[in-house]
């Protein structure tokens, strides 16, 4: 009999956020590159707690043509799979779009002019960790994916 996954159980004060994420190549091809809507990527991520959208975890930034950093308690991972040669990303962009949904536009390391996209296959992961008062109490939200980016 195959064995059941255990739950892991969260510290004290602590809830599980679901993070959903999935990556539109959008206008990244093989040899892009730059700090421009033209070479980017879009990551895409729907966020919730038991359900209901979590709509408070960072405003607009960016327009895709220059470096920006993520809301506080976001992290976006990317360099424990570059390809040989390849470089990580520089994000552009983060935009809250409501009902619990976020993007952020990414494009090649825009701090060394010699990365582009390779074609191929990338992997990224998304982590949020933040501290919000519920129900009178300060607990922590977090929660994390992966989501597969393809180069053609």
């Amino acid at each position: 009999m195959p064995k059941t996954a255990k739950k892991k159980i969260l510290p004290a004060g602590t809830r599980e956020l679901l993070v959903q994420m999935r990556i539109n190549r959008s206008n990244a091809t093989a040899g892009s590159s730059g700090a421009k809507v033209g070479s980017s990527a879009l990551i895409s991520v729907l966020v919730t707690l038991d359900g209901a959208p979590v709509t408070d975890l960072g405003a607009t930034v960016g327009d895709g043509t220059s470096v920006v950093g993520l809301p506080a308690g976001w992290s976006l991972a990317d360099g424990f799979n570059v390809r040989p040669g390849g470089c990580s990303v520089s994000v552009t962009q983060f935009a809250n779009e409501g009902s619990g949904i976020y993007d952020i536009r990414i494009v090649p390391f825009t701090g060394n002019p010699a990365c582009t996209w390779l074609s191929g296959e990338y992997i990224y992961a998304v982590q949020i960790k933040v501290s919000r008062k519920i129900s009178g109490r300060i607990c922590t939200l977090q929660g994390g994916t992966l989501a597969k980016l393809t180069i053609l």
